[in-house]
């Protein structure tokens, strides 16, 4: 989580496991208990992780028998504990002692035996999940302790919304494909429909694939105005933020998102912000897994599609849970449908103007920018930008065009450069106007045409491919 740095403490008297374990734990701070007593076992651990980095600010002693040695440990958020021990009574009695000196930690019980002897299961108020060596063995730690997250996590955000008559799932303006996935998946985890909880968004919805993804999937995403907003008993924000919308909105209850966090959350009841992760239908795929709903097809194809879509099929920013999420869904999909939304059919529009930007592109160093003048439909600027970042020696697009009173552009890059979305958002800074962010490889920047005029110039193609070249010359190269 990309809260306050999370402690992963392991309590156990196996040295195999404690050596697994920290080495493969990355995303936390990692303590290994040692017995205060020389003996074979605080031996046996020492040996075991003798391999770590750190190991003087791994291993900690102590007597887990007593309250005192959880004490120092409260200050952490999350915690998770691993705890295996062979010993019945004093495996008991460390457990009421975490329960007790630790409330807001998870704890991951290891018990010997066979799956059937020893049956996964969630105790404890879904604090502990318990399950065998045997088990660990088919199934990654990573996504047992994000098993143990996501429970607590959707008993949360059920708290928050459940008490609403009706609920806005509000998308960024021109959704994408994970946010769609993103906002069908929270409704299935809510148990909603369209009627009591509809997906919303201030702009209607307008590349080709996204239109594809919505009317093969049955997706309808109503258009409303930010007033509109105080219609619902409660707004979800799947995929965005507050802070990417130019103006606030009148209230937001639940935020899910895997985007940077650009603002302070703080009152908001329930936010889950990871931006680790790539794509928030990771997120909500977690959730689903956790509260054991039935993933049907049709879900199972929109988040999968979420997934690919936001990573490149796999080859931007993503982590364990990304994979672990994708394969646990790929039986599942419509692999005819999921074609058939990758591969949308491209308006006949595109050809002239694409022949246009390429006769008037230009260039400098490693960075190419087309201007599209007006354009009828925004989504043909990606589009554009796409087909660009497609020529030799080239690691920079910036493809603008005129949309409804905006100065629309859409940056790419080969991946391997600065990060786009961070680019897009300085400059945005240093102009003093407009609006936009994104990711590593792909980002959007809106500017005001009369805005632009009064600060940058004319909207004339040589003066706005000059200001891009400026622009972007200084940020990205």
């Amino acid at each position: 989580m990309d809260s306050k740095r999370g402690l992963f403490l392991v309590i156990c008297d196996d040295p195999e496991l404690a050596s697994t374990l920290v080495h493969i734990q990355k995303n936390m701070d990692i303590k290994v208990w040692l017995p205060n007593k020389q003996n074979q076992l605080q031996t046996s651990l020492l040996e075991a992780c003798e391999d770590s980095k750190d190991i003087e600010d791994i291993l900690v002693k102590g007597d887990i028998t007593k309250a005192s040695f959880y004490h120092q440990w409260s200050g952490y958020n999350p915690i998770c504990v691993v705890l295996s021990l062979k010993d019945h009574d004093k495996y008991s009695i460390v457990r009421e002692y975490i329960l007790d000196e630790l409330p807001k930690s998870r704890i991951l019980s290891f018990q010997i035996g066979h799956p059937e002897e020893v049956p996964r299961k969630l105790v404890d108020n879904d604090r502990e999940l318990v399950l065998s060596w045997t088990e660990l063995l088919s199934r990654p730690i990573s996504a047992e302790l994000r098993h143990i997250e996501s429970t607590h996590r959707v008993r949360e955000v059920r708290d928050v919304l459940l008490n609403g008559d009706k609920i806005a799932l509000l998308l960024q303006p021109d959704p994408d494909p994970d946010g769609l996935a993103s906002a069908l998946a929270l409704r299935c985890l809510l148990g909603r429909n369209k009627l009591s909880t509809p997906i919303v968004s201030f702009g209607k919805v307008t590349r080709p694939e996204n239109i594809a993804m919505m009317q093969l999937l049955d997706l309808e995403v109503l258009t409303i105005k930010p007033q509109d907003l105080s219609n619902f008993d409660k707004v979800a924000l799947l995929d965005t933020q507050p802070a990417h919308f130019t103006f606030p909105l009148p209230r937001v209850d639940v935020i899910i998102d895997h985007h940077p966090m650009v603002g302070n959350y703080q009152q908001i009841p329930y936010c889950d912000i990871r931006s680790k992760y790539g794509a928030t239908s990771t997120i909500l795929t977690e959730y689903l897994r956790a509260a054991a709903v039935n993933i049907g097809q049709r879900l199972a194809t929109a988040l999968i599609y979420g997934i690919k879509a936001d990573t490149l099929h796999l080859n931007r920013e993503v982590i364990d849970a990304d994979l672990y999420a994708f394969v646990s869904l790929y039986p599942d999909i419509n692999y005819n449908l999921l074609r058939r939304m990758e591969k949308p059919e491209i308006p006949m529009a595109f050809a002239p103007l694409l022949a246009n930007a390429l006769l008037k592109m230009e260039y400098q160093d490693k960075l190419l920018v087309s201007y599209l003048t007006n354009v009828t439909r925004e989504d043909l600027i990606p589009q554009v930008a796409d087909f660009m970042l497609q020529f030799e020696g080239i690691e920079w697009v910036v493809c603008a065009g005129v949309f409804e009173d905006n100065l629309v552009m859409s940056i790419r890059n080969v991946g391997y450069v600065r990060n786009a979305g961070d680019v897009v958002r300085k400059i945005i800074a240093n102009v003093g106007f407009g609006s936009g962010g994104g990711h590593r490889t792909m980002a959007k920047a809106i500017f005001p045409v009369n805005q632009w005029k009064e600060k940058i110039g004319s909207i004339k193609e040589d003066i706005v491919k000059k200001s891009l070249l400026n622009l972007f010359v200084e940020e990205a190269l």
